[in-house]
Formats: structure tokens, C-alpha cells, sequence
């Protein structure tokens, strides 16, 4: 597959959002690739981690890494960790991997339609930058990235917490203030 598609979409939707967030374009086109980067190094890590036996999410925003899912033994936890901080463009890693056994597909649609839910409620409360907050949900546990005031983020916090069927909230934003 070529990049050329994929860079032409990318900055296509960043001109078209461009005045909702405060990152840069650059920064948005090097998100969309960062994140598949990173996934490609933590499956040729380890053979275990590109196997049914871990379920691993990678999610990139502004050169931040969330690395969320299951893996079923610590050391493969570390593994991914390490394998992510090694792609360049990484900033950081934030490594939210459980050790236990993969969700299931009934679990993974569950989490699906609760991020559905938190966009939808983000986008209809004028306090909550909706579109510069991204919201990814695993097993229940709501992780909100994005770069915000501390406001802001109190206010999308508010609204995760105050959503059914949330078992917990992580807030990994990049402050402004």
C-alpha cells in the first residue's frame, strides 16, 4: 500500500478540521502514520502480540502513544512498551495494557457503541471541545486524549464520567495551561 493515498486523505481532513484543534497539520499527517508504525513494530516484536492471544490498540495524538488492549503475560506488556518508544515520531507511551486474556467480540462492540455515545454527548455540550478530544474505550475503561485546557478536560471528563456503562476514566491529555 502506498503512502500517497493515505497523505492526500490525511491532509485533506486536516484542511477540513483544521480550525477545530490547536495541533498543527504536520502534526495531524504524522499521527496517521506513527500509529501504523507502531503497531508494525510491536507485531514484529514479538510473535505472541500479532497473535489472537493479544488484543493490542494503538492509538497516536500528537506523537503521544496510548497502548491499550490485553496481552496475556507482564512480559509482553513490556515488550510492546519498549517496542513503541523505538518508532520515531514517538514522544511518548503510555502503556495501559492488561495481562489477561483478550476481550471478547461482545466486549469489543460494547466499548464501540460507549465511545459512540461519550462523541455524541462531547459534541452536544459546548463546554467539551468534542472534536479535539479523542475518546478510546477498552473493557469499559474510557482513555480521553487530546490537547486542552485544564477546563476543558474537566468538562470531558464530566461528561465520561456521567455516562453509563463506564467502569473507569483516564485522562492522558497535553495541558495548554
Amino acid at each position: 500500500m502506498t503512502r500517497s493515498p493515505l497523505i492526500f486523505a490525511a491532509l485533506a481532513l486536516s484542511l477540513i478540521l483544521g480550525g477545530c484543534g490547536s495541533r498543527s497539520i504536520g502534526n495531524k499527517i504524522d499521527d496517521q502514520f506513527v500509529g501504523p508504525d507502531v503497531a508494525n513494530a510491536i507485531s514484529r516484536a514479538h510473535a505472541d502480540l500479532a497473535s489472537p492471544t493479544s488484543h493490542i490498540v494503538v492509538t497516536s495524538y500528537n506523537g503521544v502513544i496510548l497502548l491499550a488492549g490485553q496481552t496475556p503475560r507482564a512480559e509482553l506488556k513490556s515488550t510492546a512498551e519498549q517496542a513503541a518508544r523505538r518508532v520515531q515520531g514517538v514522544r511518548k507511551v503510555h502503556n495501559e495494557l492488561q495481562v489477561q486474556q483478550p476481550s471478547s467480540l461482545l466486549a469489543r462492540s460494547n466499548d464501540s457503541l460507549l465511545t459512540t455515545k461519550i462523541k455524541t454527548q462531547m459534541l452536544a455540550d459546548s463546554g467539551v471541545p468534542g472534536s479535539r478530544v479523542k475518546v478510546i474505550t477498552e473493557n469499559g475503561i474510557v482513555y480521553l486524549l487530546g490537547v486542552v485546557s485544564r477546563q476543558e478536560a474537566n468538562a470531558a471528563s464530566n461528561v465520561v464520567q456521567n455516562t453509563s456503562g463506564v467502569q473507569k476514566v483516564i485522562k492522558l491529555f497535553q495541558y495548554t495551561d
